[in-house]
């Protein structure tokens, strides 16, 4: 275990976060896990990590780091405007930090979420196999002031890496994404689905649990209430003012509003790194 950062400025909200924990849906818990499975992902190979251990999970920006070991790391995911005592840091590759370093996040340029990835992840508690943070399960809690963040082991790997230009993914805050239909789609008004599928949607809001979106309201045919079902990363909640709720990494597992489909998995990273004022088209998957 290595101290590797001091935490000057926690910033708007960073959280560890690892591959997650599959298997306990049934007791109610989430998988949790990275909202950007793809930038978390890619920044594990580039680290020649084995994808099981855990980053930092940043929104938004505004967190300052002290660094207090020699490692090595990678930036991934959203631009945040990164710098390493005041010189822009690399991104999507690895590279070397030194002792008494300050890094800052300032601002999103592009996106809304980044990872910092050390080699062999950070090093903290876990529960049910996991080291994912998941507050309103009571499992940790975003970074704070002063809090010190441990690396997993010493650099042993003296190569660094990185991803060609044209190979790494690029954010906007105007995206369309595809749905595979609900099985619900009878408990709404057919005009309103078609408007649904030709409205522009913005997110007003919304944090690992679910975004809010508004736009043209989804009618009922009757009711939208449901007997509860089971729900996952990227299922569409329905409420009764008709509002979508797109539910992501930290969502419940069962609900009782009626869904008018399920974002695709590929096009998820598109939803994760939007922030407040984005828009949203919606394609039905054929």
């Amino acid at each position: 275990m290595i101290p590797l950062f001091r935490v000057i400025k926690p910033g708007v909200y960073g959280t560890i976060q690892d591959a997650g924990r599959p298997g306990f849906r049934r007791f109610g818990m989430p998988i949790s896990g990275p909202m950007d499975e793809q930038a978390f992902h890619l920044g594990m190979k580039i680290m020649n990590n084995n994808g099981k251990e855990s980053a930092l999970e940043l929104f938004l920006g505004g967190l300052t780091l002290e660094v207090l070991s020699d490692h090595r790391i990678a930036i991934t995911g959203a631009d945040l405007t990164v710098s390493i005592d005041g010189i822009e840091a690399p991104m999507w590759k690895s590279f070397y930090i030194r002792k008494d370093q300050t890094i800052r996040f300032t601002k999103p340029a592009t996106g809304g979420i980044a990872y910092i990835i050390p080699e062999g992840g950070f090093c903290s508690p876990k529960v049910l196999d996991s080291q994912s943070v998941y507050p309103k399960g009571l499992i940790g809690g975003p970074v704070r002031k002063d809090e010190i963040l441990y690396a997993n082991i010493p650099i042993k790997n003296r190569c660094n890496s990185g991803m060609r230009v044209e190979d790494i993914p690029t954010y906007s805050n105007d995206v369309t994404v595809e749905l595979w239909d609900s099985p619900h789609m009878h408990l709404f008004r057919k005009e309103s689905v078609q408007t649904f599928f030709n409205a522009t949607y913005t997110m007003r809001g919304g944090d690992r649990m679910g975004y809010f979106l508004n736009g043209p309201a989804l009618e009922f045919e009757a009711s939208g209430d449901i007997i509860s079902e089971a729900t996952q990363f990227g299922t569409i909640q329905v409420p009764t003012n008709g509002q979508p709720i797109i539910l992501m990494a930290d969502a419940q597992t069962v609900g009782g509003y009626a869904t008018i489909g399920k974002v695709v998995n590929k096009d998820l990273p598109k939803i994760a790194q939007l922030r407040t004022g984005g828009t949203i088209r919606f394609v039905q998957r054929i």
